[in-house]
């Protein structure tokens, strides 16, 4: 592959794709995503409004069922994300409910084929909760869904227990962004199930502090952590349970204002704070964005959404960043990652803003050195420790001149993922499927760390490069969908390669610049796959995280052939 034929595409690539992405620029400096509509969003967001009033809601609710059949896959089943494949079991059954309980006349066609993609993947076993002991805990709220609308025994349903919030906040606390769901679901659970006398007096004594516990984290537009899926879930508990009306409205106004024009929900309206970190990250390729006027309102921006007072709800200090306003919470990932970009846009260490937010990182940091999102030494589905977190706080806190001494929170981390690396050299990530982006994040920790050329490094580098696909992209296989290769893991790959001293004119670098090229569209950009990861059975696409990776590849290699055609 000839160097000289592929840089000038490159550098056309780049222009369009910077051009698309200054087009979508906000006034005030940032950016926002396309999150992947969501079937489970779209379902409970019909049902509340059918609960709420079937005639005002007309119009909304057949909006929703319109897009619900649009998006109903070939195979009967309904997908995680818009009608991505493969169609899940789940999702499949939060379909069914929805067309049930709203249109059940005119999609009798649709219900059934539904069924017959639940009958042929054995969902009686494969959905959380409808067969045998189930977590206390969302996934296996399909159950309960169920039960609302008279799929299932009402009194069948797993147990959401509203007394979680009697515990200790140290434990309550671990299941961190699933306890609204579990008290909103509980507190009905409380009022209208089977319970025995003492279950009786504990649901009593928990419904008013679950209920001020979601008051607290309920933003001023009614959401809950910026996601439809849990307005829903807490919005149906709470009208069956008939209480707290505040909280009922507050759920429905947010559900209102987030649906979209074509009748469907995202899983979170969007990532912004997130996305607006990344589009600093890729533009920092190709120019000081300490100096880009365009990027002055972004730095004021961020540093404004810096959570400046307590979360108390799960006892978080002042000082983090979460993902998205006004009631996105404040979590690791977000906070290490704008950091970093704060320091490119020429904010220095001494500034309140940083200092508070390195304290409030070091302040995360679990026993074992590793960083999870919210809460400190939990092992519970999302908020476990994550290599792929560890990784993105190692980097902000060295980026700000942190020691990395023996015993400090930067060394504590690296023997964290010195650990838990796999002997082929990958590691793992809670929130992006499979191994391509914690193995990525591995690398460029170890490089930024000053430890690019240890045995860690060393393993992680070789994984990414046996692991390149046939086509140039990544990944090579696959335990969780879409097959194939995806915009986001071969610009992970392909960006960690390159800053972990990879040969730019390397053949393992041009077919991966090759790629990119090529999956480019008319617009400028790339398509998003479902490599975003909640749960194994809730994936999401955002077309800005594959937009500003990919961008921010082509960057870092176009810098790096430049500089060798200088020498």
């Amino acid at each position: 592959m000839d160097v000289g034929q592929l840089q000038p595409r490159a550098k056309k690539a780049a222009e369009r794709a910077l051009t698309h992405l200054y087009d979508r620029q906000r006034e005030d400096g940032s950016w926002v995503d396309r999150l992947s509509s969501s079937t489970i969003a779209t379902s409970l967001g019909a049902l509340c409004l059918a609960r709420a009033d079937t005639v005002a809601y007309r119009d909304r609710i057949d909006a929703a069922v319109r897009w619900l059949l649009a998006h109903q896959r070939a195979d009967g089943g309904w997908s995680m994300a818009d009608a991505e494949a493969p169609s899940s079991p789940g999702m499949t059954a939060f379909g069914i409910a929805a067309l049930h309980e709203t249109a059940r006349e005119s999609t009798s066609d649709a219900i059934d084929r539904g069924w017959k993609f639940l009958d042929d993947n054995d969902a009686t076993n494969v959905i959380p909760g409808l067969n045998g002991d189930a977590p206390k805990t969302w996934p296996a709220a399909l159950p309960t869904i169920w039960g609302l609308v008279g799929l299932r025994d009402f009194q069948q349903q797993p147990d959401q227990p509203v007394e979680v919030i009697l515990l200790p906040p140290r434990l309550r606390n671990k299941v961190s962004i699933a306890l609204p769901a579990i008290l909103g679901l509980g507190v009905m659970q409380s009022r209208t199930m089977h319970r025995g006398p003492i279950r009786k007096i504990l649901g009593r004594v928990a419904e008013p502090l679950a209920l001020n516990w979601l008051r607290e984290v309920s933003g001023t537009n009614g959401g809950i952590e910026e996601c439809p899926m849990i307005a829903g879930f807490v919005y149906l508990g709470l009208r069956e349970a008939g209480v707290a009306t505040d909280l009922q409205l507050g759920s429905l106004r947010y559900l209102l204002e987030t649906q979209r024009e074509d009748g469907s929900w995202a899983i979170d309206r969007d990532l912004e704070i997130s996305v607006t970190a990344y589009s600093i990250m890729a533009l920092s390729e190709f120019r000081d964005v300490a100096e880009e006027p365009l990027l002055k309102p972004t730095r004021e921006w961020l540093l404004r959404t810096q959570w400046n007072k307590p979360f108390s709800p799960l006892g978080l200090p002042a000082g983090g960043w979460g993902w998205a306003l006004p009631s996105g919470w404040p979590e690791s990932e977000d906070t290490a990652v704008v950091l970093g970009v704060l320091a490119d846009l020429g904010v220095p260490r001494t500034h309140p803003a940083v200092r508070l937010g390195i304290a409030w990182l070091e302040n995360q940091q679990n026993r074992d050195g590793s960083w999870s999102e919210w809460v400190r030494d939990s092992s519970i589905m999302n908020d476990r420790p994550c290599p792929g977190v560890t990784a993105h706080v190692l980097m902000a806190l060295q980026r700000f001149g942190e020691p990395a001494s023996p015993g400090t929170p930067i060394a504590r981390g690296l023997a964290y993922l010195r650990k838990h690396q796999e002997r082929d050299g990958s590691i793992a990530s809670v929130w992006f499927r499979d191994n391509v982006h914690g193995t990525s994040r591995l690398l460029e920790a170890c490089v930024d760390t000053r430890n690019g050329r240890g045995p860690e490094a060393e393993a992680a580098r070789r994984w990414l490069r046996e692991n390149q696909a046939a086509d140039g992209g990544w990944p090579l296989c696959h335990e969780l969908p879409p097959e194939g290769s995806t915009a986001e893991e071969t610009a992970w790959a392909l960006f960690a390669l390159l800053k972990g001293g990879e040969d730019p004119v390397s053949p393992v670098v041009l077919k991966a610049v090759e790629w990119l090229l090529t999956h480019q569209d008319d617009a400028g950009t790339w398509r998003p796959s479902n490599v975003g990861l909640y749960f194994d059975d809730l994936c999401y696409t955002d077309d800005l995280i594959a937009h500003t990776f990919s961008l921010r590849a082509l960057g870092r290699w176009l810098n790096l052939v430049s500089r060798g055609e200088e020498r």
